[in-house]
Parts: C-alpha cells; structure tokens; sequence
C-alpha cells in the first residue's frame, strides 16, 4: 500500500476511534496551512492527515483497509517497483537491519522576508531594522519544549525512537511517524506554553546590514535565526531578499545610473544650468549653448560603488518641443523661424535645405 494511514496519524492499529479522532485533532493544529502559509511540506503533511483520516475515521472504510493490508501482506512480487535494486528490495524486508534510529534533534526550517528599499539605500548600504510575525524560540522552556523542572524526552512508543513505522506487507514503504512527527522522541512533560514544541509564534525583530551598491534580488543569509530545532536541534536561517524600489528618475545599468534631463529651446540654444537629481542629492549641470538633444552628459562618482571605486551617472539631454497651443507662443515661435532662416543661425538645416533644393532642379 502506498501510505501508512495509522502511522501518518500516530496511532496503533488496536487504536480506538477516540483515540484517532483526537490524534486528527492534534495534527490539524499542528499542521495547519494558515500556521505555515509558505511551507509546501507542512501543506502535504495537512493533507495526508485529512486523507488518513477520511479513512480511518469511518468504520466501514477502515475495516475495509484493514482488510487490504492483511490481504498484501504476504510475498507480492508485482509490488517490487523497476528499477530496485537487491539492497532496496532488503530494506524493504530487513528495515530493521539497515535502517538506524533517527535522532530527536531537527533543524528547523528557515524564515524569509523581503525587504524592500530605496535606490539611494541601495547604493549606500547600511543597516536596516526589520521586525515580522514569526515562530521563535520559547521564553518559557528556553525553547526545549520541556517545562521547567520537567522530566526530559521519551522514546515514541508508536515507532519505537526509529521515527518511521513500516506498514504491512513485506514490500511494504515506510512512513513517517505522526506521533512523533519523524523525531522518534515525545515530550514527557511539555511546556504548557508552546505545547512541547520549544517555539511560539510572536514578533521578531532584526536588523539587516547591506553592503553599498547591493542590487535587488540579492539574498542576505541570517544563520541560526530561523524557526528553532526540535530537541535542541539547530535553527533555521533567516533569508532576506532585496526589493529596490524603482526610481521615478534614475535607472540603474550595471555600475552606471542613468536619467533623461529635459531641457527647452531655449535653454538648448543659449545654455543653462540646470539641476539633476542623484542618489548624493540635487546637482547642477551646465548645459552647453547648442546642445543636441540625446547628448549624454557624465557626472563622475555619482553612480553605483563597486570594487574599482564608484560608476558614474549618465544624463541624456532632451530638447523639448513646445506645444502651440498659445497664440502668443504661436506668433512669438514664428518669428523666431523668421530669423532662424539666416543661414547663420542654423547652418546646418540651410546646408541642407539647399542641397534639397540642387537635387530637385537636377
């Protein structure tokens, strides 16, 4: 058979329907999705545990898998999946021999967050404090899942401390324990405030340091401050990841920053100074007179810090065409076209013009 549904729920096969039902309870809790929202492994464990039992909290449908699992328990060669080797087919048979006890310690899992920061963060670096809903460690048992003054751990009764229970049949798999949850160990007596487990769910404050120029995607490793172990197991890590909020001006390519500094006739024709906004705060450009629009300026050390100093920051001038939607802006615009006529005032657009002009006579 595929599942043990007696081990999946931690019971014995004599096991009564109260003791069932309250086993069901107890891994409901435990395993419940909206406890782990983000842990496919302890969504599958909540749903063998609801499929167990389905079928072993109805009594015609247990005595129907008892009934089964008697009936497969003798030598089914067509159970032997291809592929397995002579060692996989004595494990089967000799667990005992081949397989060890597990040890109680667990890690546990890990915890990740994303933390979101600015562009100019970013490029700084620093130290940023983050504080979540999380499972900690026990304030009361210090997170051994022992009352204070407690008697320590016992061997699960269930698997026998193997953490697993073979089901029947001689090619039968082995399943994890769910009384034990695959520690082999219980709590003989469990902390009232956390249940046995060493770890509450409570707010968890941190403080992250990023290093200058970290790009969004990086992932910065907390070790040992995850979920606690069971059974004084180690702890998980914390893993950050890094969101850069887009920057209404500056974009970021490679160590360079980039922005599109728009600028008028005017200022394109006569020259201006104009400030540009960077991640060290406003600075201000001297736009030359007769600029061209898609000129790139270059502001040294204004861009992202890398291991050859710092990158620069990128403007790309745009000359904007005014919109003539004033007839004062209108009559003032084509007077200006009036004068710009002299081939002196734009003397590339009257080159070009007349040379028009050449090859339309020809």
């Amino acid at each position: 058979m595929a599942t043990d549904h007696y081990a999946v729920l931690g019971v014995e096969r004599k096991a009564d329907a109260d003791e069932i039902k309250r086993a069901y309870r107890r891994l409901t809790l435990q395993f419940h999705p909206d406890r782990h929202p983000d842990d496919p492994a302890a969504q599958e464990r909540f749903r063998q545990i609801n499929q167990a039992y389905d079928v072993l909290g109805d009594p015609r449908k247990r005595a129907r898998y008892d009934t089964q699992s008697r009936l497969g328990s003798g030598l089914d060669l067509a159970g032997v999946q291809p592929g397995q080797s002579p060692r996989d087919l004595l494990q089967n048979v000799f667990g005992d021999v081949f397989r060890s006890r597990r040890r109680g310690r667990r890690r546990g899992r890990d915890l990740r967050y994303t933390l979101t920061i600015s562009l100019e963060d970013a490029v700084r670096g620093g130290t940023h404090d983050i504080a979540f809903e999380a499972l900690g460690p026990c304030e009361t048992c210090e997170g051994s899942g022992t009352k204070p003054g407690g008697k320590p751990p016992t061997t699960c009764g269930v698997c026998g401390g193997r953490g697993e229970v073979k089901g029947d049949g001689l090619f039968a798999p082995w399943t994890r324990c769910g009384r034990c949850d695959g520690t082999g160990l219980l709590q003989a007596d469990a902390c009232k405030t956390c249940r046995g487990s060493g770890k509450h769910r409570r707010t968890r404050s941190f403080t992250v340091s990023l290093p200058p120029g970290v790009e969004s995607g990086a992932q910065k490793v907390l070790e040992g401050q995850g979920e606690p172990g069971r059974f004084q197991g180690e702890a998980g890590d914390l893993k950050v990841t890094v969101r850069v909020r887009p920057d209404p001006f500056l974009e970021r390519r490679g160590t360079e920053l980039r922005c599109e500094l728009f600028v008028s006739l005017t200022e394109a024709a006569l020259g201006a100074r104009v400030e540009v906004p960077t991640v060290d705060g406003p600075v201000e450009v001297e736009i030359p007179a007769g600029i061209r629009s898609g000129t790139k300026l270059r502001l040294r050390g204004k861009g992202i810090p890398a291991k050859q100093g710092r990158g620069d920051q990128i403007v790309q001038v745009s000359v904007e065409t005014p919109r003539t939607g004033d007839p004062n802006l209108t009559a003032t615009l084509r007077e200006l076209e009036e004068r710009g006529a002299l081939a002196s005032a734009l003397p590339q657009r009257a080159a070009q013009r007349a040379a028009f002009a050449d090859r339309k006579k020809a």
